[in-house]
């Protein structure tokens, strides 16, 4: 299901909100990474183990090293996006803030569709029935 489907089916609200909150549930994973990464690292440094512990703390390493890094950047980008259409969801004529339809959705075509800056939405206030888009 693509945003705009998201933000049509739940309302901007519900939708905001939820993508906040699955953005921060990204920051944990994030910091349960580094803690696993950390782990790794304080395994490496004890000798006395064998290739058995040296292999599992150069694995979890890369594993908690990936998963940060990974976390971080979908909590980023999900944060963004969140904060960019936020920041857009004021109607132009009547001021109410994310009281609105979403009439169709789509990317612009000089990026990626994976990327969150390049989403689009025209929309329909409803309160006053103006029509915006909101980028």
């Amino acid at each position: 299901m693509t945003v705009g489907e998201r933000i049509a089916k739940l309302g901007f609200r519900r939708w905001y909100e939820r993508t906040l909150i699955e953005s921060h549930v990204f920051l944990v994973t994030a910091l349960l990474g580094a803690i696993l990464a950390f782990a790794g690292i304080e395994l490496f440094g004890q000798r006395d183990g064998g290739w058995i512990r040296f292999a599992s703390a150069v694995v979890a390493m890369l594993v908690g090293g990936l998963i940060a890094v990974a976390s971080v950047h979908r909590y980023l980008r999900m944060l963004m996006l969140a904060i960019n259409l936020g920041e857009r969801a004021t109607c132009r004529s009547c001021h109410t803030y994310a009281k609105f339809d979403v009439l169709t959705s789509g990317h612009l075509r000089s990026q990626g569709p994976d990327d969150s800056a390049s989403l689009w939405l025209k929309v329909k206030c409803k309160k006053c029935g103006s029509e915006w888009r909101v980028e």
